[in-house]
């Protein structure tokens, strides 16, 4: 057997996939129980429901296949993922910095980017990496955050190596947190965490910030030995990223926009794609073309089609409900 052969088998193991699912079966959203009562549709679930989102989220990358991860700024769109039978998706505080027209770049509170992340998470069981920001910045915030994460549906948890917005802003030589700050963060969260399912991950500024290979990998390697589950090395190139799996032997994210069999021919599980804000950009172009013609029939064209618009209200099972409950005849 080969080492990743090995590895792949340990991950499953350790994702404690006692449910008797195959790997190969749909993670698509699984029913809850409001959609089991009578008189509302309930989504099709591939006989996942006794699965954590965690477990469900290592399963997925424990198959072998690249896990493409869009990043949902709503529920809507969340919705739409779903309906589209992606596997997971990403949630950043770039979303709530977006919904308060801020740089992305710390100046939002952690408690602002959790309340926004389980707002969303809190509406489907699609398995999410969470953005945790810093943590708080001190390991023992940390823990908290994890804990209101996790109690708000997160499957993988993300925790980074900034100090705040001094590390965002500023460039190559940027100040991080110290490598003991950024190994107790991880303590934290992994004993925050109530389900072992539920992943931690790290992300790792300093090759962005240009700081050494040899002193990302030494950070990288003291997270792996506390028992950090995945990493997100950031500024590191995919011949980078398939020497720290090499090492590391844990699941990698990277952010991309190009082909997933580009990272995944690098060792790369998993990665996440920047649709998020084309919606802004197709509605700055209907402002354009109203304030120049009166009217936005080209944008129009972008518009969601109806049907999908209403299945992803779940119009029909509403009224269902409306039905069931006297409100319409």
């Amino acid at each position: 057997m080969t080492n990743d052969n090995q590895s792949r088998r340990g991950f499953i193991k350790e994702a404690g996939l006692a449910t008797g699912a195959a790997l190969g079966t749909s993670i698509f959203v699984p029913e809850s129980a409001a959609a089991q009562r009578p008189g509302v549709n309930a989504p099709a679930t591939g006989g996942m429901t006794a699965m954590s989102k965690g477990a469900r989220l290592r399963a997925a990358i424990a198959s072998g296949e690249p896990l493409v991860l869009p990043v949902v700024e709503s529920i809507l769109l969340t919705r739409l993922a779903e309906m589209e039978g992606f596997k997971g998706g990403f949630l950043g505080g770039s979303g709530i910095a977006a919904r308060n027209a801020l740089p992305n770049t710390g100046i939002q509170t952690v408690q602002e980017v959790i309340d926004y992340e389980v707002e969303i998470m809190s509406n489907t069981d699609l398995p999410f990496v969470v953005d945790g920001e810093n943590g708080g910045g001190s390991p023992i915030v940390t823990y908290r955050t994890t804990q209101q994460l996790e109690r708000g549906g997160a499957a993988c948890i993300m925790i980074e190596d900034t100090s705040g917005p001094e590390s965002e802003y500023a460039g190559k030589g940027a100040a991080l947190a110290p490598i003991s700050v950024m190994v107790g963060r991880i303590k934290a969260a992994l004993d925050a965490r109530t389900d072992q399912t539920m992943m931690i991950m790290a992300r790792i500024h300093r090759p962005a910030k240009g700081y050494s290979e040899q002193e990302t990998m030494d950070l990288a390697g003291q997270l792996r030995d506390a028992g950090c589950d995945a990493f997100y090395l950031t500024g590191f190139g995919l011949d980078q990223q398939q020497k720290a799996k090499a090492v590391l032997k844990k699941p990698l994210m990277v952010g991309s926009g190009g082909p997933a069999a580009e990272w995944h021919s690098k060792g790369v599980d998993m990665a996440y794609y920047r649709i998020d804000s084309i919606g802004v950009g197709a509605m700055y172009l209907a402002l354009k073309e109203l304030k120049a013609t009166g009217k936005f029939t080209e944008a129009a064209k972008m518009n969601l089609p109806r049907d999908i618009a209403s299945r992803a209200v779940r119009q029909q099972d509403w009224l269902a409900r409306a039905k069931k409950y006297g409100v319409v005849e």
